[in-house]
C-alpha cells in the first residue's frame, strides 16, 4: 500500500508490497497520489511475474555495459577511459531507489563547467544507452526514464574554414624533412584520399592494389567498406614507403596525435588532423566531380553528412 505525508511544502510517497518498496517526493498530493498507484500497479506485476534484478546503484550499471557493451565497439579505448572516469563520481553509488533527476543535472553543471558541451554530450550518451541496455536486453529493474527530461546543452557546428595554401605549404615543407618519415606520407595521403586518421593508420598492404591504383579501406567508422583510387600523389607516396610489417604506416593513434599536435604547435597553426578530410573533400567539389563520385571517396551514406564537408574557400 502507499503512504504520502507532507513536508516542506512537498509531498513523500513510499509504495511497499510484499517486501518490495519504492519512494518519490513530488510536488502535488494529485501527482503524488498517481505515482502511487502507478508503482503498486508495477510492484504488482513484477511479484506475479516473478522479481526482476534490481542493480544497487548506478556504478554497477555501467561497469556491466564496460565489461559487456564497450568492448563491441570501434571506439571502445576511449570508452573505457570515459567511463572509468565515470565511474568515480559520488553520484554513482547513490541506491537507484534513491536516485533522482537533481542528482543529474548536479552532475552536468558541474561537468559542463569544466568540460565542453560535446564532450559532455558524449559521457551523457553512454549513460542513456547503458540505462536502455540494463532494461531491454538484461531484464534489469532500472529507472528506464531518469534522463527522460533532463536537457543537455545544444551543440553548434563550428565554422570550418579552408586551410589557406600557405599554411598548408608550410605544414608539408616541415614534415617533409621531419625525423619520422611517416609523417609527410600521411599528411599527403590524407589530402589526397580525404581518409580519416584511423582508416590510414590501419592500412596494410593488402590493401594496396599498385596495379589497378585502388586503395581498399575496410576499417571505417560508419562500418562500410569503401574503394578509393588512387592519385599521382598518393600512388607515388605509397610507392616509395618500405614495407617494414603487414601495416603501411607501423605507427599507434596516439604517437601520431601528439606528433601532429607538436608540429602544429611549432608552426602557431590551428589546424585539427580531421580538418585534412574537410580540405580534401572540399578540392573534390571544386574538381567537378560528381556528388556519387566524392560520397565514393569520402564514405558518407547521406547527401547531408556529404555537404557538412564542402565549404568554399574563403
Amino acid at each position: 500500500m502507499a503512504t504520502i505525508r507532507k513536508r516542506n511544502n512537498k509531498y513523500q510517497v513510499q509504495v511497499r508490497i510484499k517486501g518490495q518498496s519504492t519512494s518519490a517526493t513530488l510536488i502535488s498530493l494529485d501527482s503524488a497520489r498517481r505515482w502511487a498507484r502507478q508503482k503498486e500497479l508495477e510492484l504488482e506485476k513484477k511479484i506475479k511475474l516473478g522479481e526482476l534484478y534490481r542493480p544497487k546503484n548506478f556504478k554497477e550499471i555501467i561497469l556491466e555495459y564496460k565489461q559487456k557493451v564497450t568492448p563491441l565497439k570501434k571506439s571502445s579505448h576511449n570508452e573505457n577511459i570515459i567511463i572509468e572516469s565515470l565511474a568515480r563520481n559520488p553520484w554513482m553509488l547513490i541506491p537507484l531507489d534513491k536516485l533522482q533527476p537533481i542528482d543529474i543535472t548536479n552532475y552536468r553543471d558541474e561537468r559542463l563547467a569544466n568540460i565542453k558541451p560535446s564532450s559532455f554530450a558524449r559521457e551523457f550518451g553512454i549513460l542513456r544507452h547503458a540505462l536502455k541496455i540494463a532494461k531491454v536486453e538484461w531484464g534489469w529493474e532500472v529507472p528506464i526514464d531518469l534522463f527522460r527530461h533532463i536537457k543537455i546543452p545544444k551543440l553548434y557546428q563550428r565554422v570550418i574554414r579552408r586551410i589557406q595554401d600557405k599554411d598548408l605549404e608550410l605544414i608539408l615543407r616541415y614534415t617533409k624533412d621531419h625525423n619520422n618519415i611517416y609523417l609527410y606520407p600521411i599528411i599527403v595521403l590524407a589530402l589526397e584520399s580525404a581518409m580519416r586518421r584511423s582508416e590510414i593508420l590501419s592500412l596494410k598492404w593488402a590493401d594496396i592494389d599498385f596495379k589497378r591504383r585502388l586503395i581498399t579501406v575496410e576499417n571505417t567508422k560508419n562500418g562500410y567498406p569503401r574503394i578509393i583510387p588512387m592519385t599521382d600523389k598518393s600512388h607515388n607516396i605509397l610507392k616509395n614507403l618500405k614495407v617494414i610489417n603487414e601495416y603501411v604506416f607501423p605507427l599507434t593513434t596516439n604517437s601520431l596525435r601528439l606528433m601532429y599536435q607538436r608540429l602544429c604547435k611549432k608552426l602557431s597553426l590551428k589546424i585539427r588532423f580531421h580538418d585534412l578530410r574537410h580540405e580534401a573533400i572540399s578540392r573534390l567539389f571544386e574538381e567537378g566531380n560528381t556528388i556519387p563520385e566524392i560520397a565514393a571517396v569520402s564514405g558518407h551514406r547521406t547527401i547531408s553528412q556529404l555537404f557538412r564537408y564542402a565549404h568554399p574557400k574563403s
